[in-house]
């Protein structure tokens, strides 16, 4: 039996059904989102998406011009030698790369959402608002503070996702005490407040919506 194309009445129906969906990360009706954002988080992060969120964090933290080079990581604090044991060298680790490579290293292998790496640019901007404009940082600090607000948004914005020790292994920069220090300094500077609505999103991720 052929089945018959749908009266205009019950594609009314339908649409209205799928209007009101509720979507499964806000737990809201779908059709409550501005379709363009949904379609941007529907999306794989391009590379186009790392070198904007790059320049964003390059604009937004100055370097102090005292500091040439690489900046290499803290040593580690040097533990008390076991009796009659000769002291091992703690390896080096790896020097910081270019901030776009260092950002793409850690979506590659976190599987960071588009969500997630945009977030980053949210509270990035509120911590310009907190930290006076005179502090500036060396040559690794954009690193670090790319590094904490990505590990802050991944955590807000998923259930379960990497822990710091695997974002340490990620980094590849940074020991485990070096970023458990910089999650808590963000946290800490944003006063916890990581929530935001879908205006604030929208005006972050504006340059990639509607494409």
């Amino acid at each position: 039996m052929l089945i018959s194309a749908p009266t205009f009445a019950s594609q009314s129906i339908f649409h209205s059904l799928a209007d009101t969906r509720i979507n499964r990360a806000s737990m809201i009706p779908t059709c409550l989102h501005n379709p363009d954002l949904l379609l941007l988080m529907g999306t794989k992060i391009s590379f186009s998406m790392i070198q904007y969120v790059a320049q964003k964090f390059i604009y937004a933290i100055e370097i102090d011009e005292r500091w040439q080079g690489t900046l290499p990581s803290p040593p580690l604090t040097p533990t008390k030698p076991e009796r009659n044991r000769p002291c091992s060298v703690v390896p080096s680790l790896p020097p910081l790369p270019p901030l776009e490579d260092f950002i793409a290293g850690l979506v590659q292998h976190s599987g960071a959402q588009v969500a997630t790496l945009l977030c980053t640019l949210i509270y990035l901007k509120r911590l310009r608002e907190r930290v006076s404009n005179d502090v500036k940082g060396t040559l690794g600090t954009r690193h670090r503070v790319f590094l904490a607000t990505l590990v802050v948004a991944a955590k807000y914005l998923n259930d379960s996702g990497p822990k710091n020790v695997h974002w340490t292994a990620y980094a590849r920069c940074f020991d485990i005490v070096e970023v458990n220090m910089m999650e808590n300094q963000l946290l800490t500077i944003l006063n916890y407040e990581l929530r935001f609505d879908e205006t604030e999103a929208r005006i972050h991720f504006a340059p990639f919506m509607g494409r």
